[in-house]
């Protein structure tokens, strides 16, 4: 009998170690003393600037690997989750490389590299989550790689509502032939890229005036990633209240959530806003929304004016709603200047 007491002692250690590892938070378990969270790899290309992934992989600690999805034109938009496959075990650990290449067509240029990813960074958001619209925690479930012009890569992580930057890298030049793509292709890459384009072209009315000429490098690389220490602000003329804020921003990052949300009213640096989708009650209770469509120009020339020149070191971007519900002015303001912004586009709407 007292041969067989380390087994039952490692049985009873078996049962109890899977009881407790089962009871873990669903978007983590152990395995192999890796932590696992549930997330997908996904990948975009501003709008204009269509790209194709050769291949691309993100690489874990023992060397095994997750791809990116890849083999068509994306355009979806910078910052925009692409598709996602429903490939290999829905918990993952965190990766430690991402290796991609691919190719820029409005260039006719392919890219390349293998990047050291900030596997603590990532992790540390995997675990913390955030609070979500509804107020409850929120679980990060995507990487997304965004692939620009000039080699320019960002990755963000995602979760329901929320989209934040992790790291940017840049990728070098390479060659890619069209057996790289498809092995038995009987068409040159250039012909390949060209038939692309055009394809593109018919879906995509603004595509006449993109060139390789005219493309804004240094947009994905560094203006859309400058930050500020800015927060909205909401004031009604005849009482009311926000409720909602989908707020996008030029580094592709977004968030969408209640008035009372922290990121909200916290002290954080983001950046540019893009575009505003917000939704308040008046004082009866009424329900109104509005979507406005920031100006490029003259939203980065107002931040550039009150940081960069005057360099203020915090300000509020103040929407102010009328008595009637109907017209909103918006400005950037802090203790010593107001610029007044102009979106190109406007729609306030009664949800009623």
């Amino acid at each position: 009998m007292i041969n067989q007491l380390p087994i039952l002692f490692c049985v009873l250690s078996g049962i109890f170690y899977l009881g407790c590892t089962s009871n873990l938070p669903q978007n983590q378990r152990q395995d192999n003393h890796m932590e696992k969270f549930e997330w997908r790899p996904t990948a975009c290309a501003p709008h204009l600037y269509p790209a194709k992934i050769v291949k691309g992989d993100f690489i874990f600690e023992d060397d095994s690997k997750i791809y990116i999805p890849a083999k068509w034109i994306m355009y979806n938009g910078w910052g925009d989750a692409g598709s996602a496959h429903i490939v290999g075990d829905d918990f993952k650990a965190v990766p430690t490389q991402l290796q991609i290449t691919w190719v820029s067509y409005i260039e006719n240029k392919s890219y390349t590299g293998t990047f050291k990813l900030p596997q603590r960074k990532i992790r540390e958001l995997f675990e913390q989550g955030y609070t979500d619209q509804r107020g409850l925690k929120g679980n990060f479930s995507t990487l997304n790689v965004g692939l620009a012009p000039g080699g320019t890569i960002i990755l963000w992580i995602f979760g329901a509502g929320l989209a934040l930057e992790i790291e940017q890298f840049q990728a070098t030049e390479t060659q890619v032939t069209m057996q790289d793509i498809y092995p038995d292709a009987i068409i040159n890459i250039d012909e390949y890229i060209q038939e692309g384009l055009q394809e593109i072209a018919r879906d995509v009315e603004e595509y006449g005036t993109i060139s390789s000429e005219n493309i804004p490098y240094e947009a994905w690389s560094k203006k859309y990633r400058k930050r500020y220490a800015w927060t909205p602000k909401f004031t009604f003329a005849d009482g009311g209240q926000h409720t909602k804020l989908l707020a996008r921003f030029y580094n592709g990052e977004h968030y969408f959530v209640e008035h009372t949300n922290p990121l909200l009213h916290e002290d954080k640096t983001w950046a540019v806003p893009k575009y505003y989708r917000v939704n308040w009650t008046d004082k009866n209770q009424n329900k109104y929304g509005a979507h406005i469509y920031f100006d490029e120009a003259e939203t980065f020339a107002a931040f550039n004016q009150l940081f960069d020149q005057n360099k203020a070191t915090k300000a509020q971007l103040n929407i102010e709603i009328d008595k009637y519900n109907s017209n909103i002015n918006i400005f950037l303001i802090n203790e010593n200047e107001k610029i007044e912004l102009k979106p190109t586009r406007m729609n306030v709407y009664s949800m009623d």
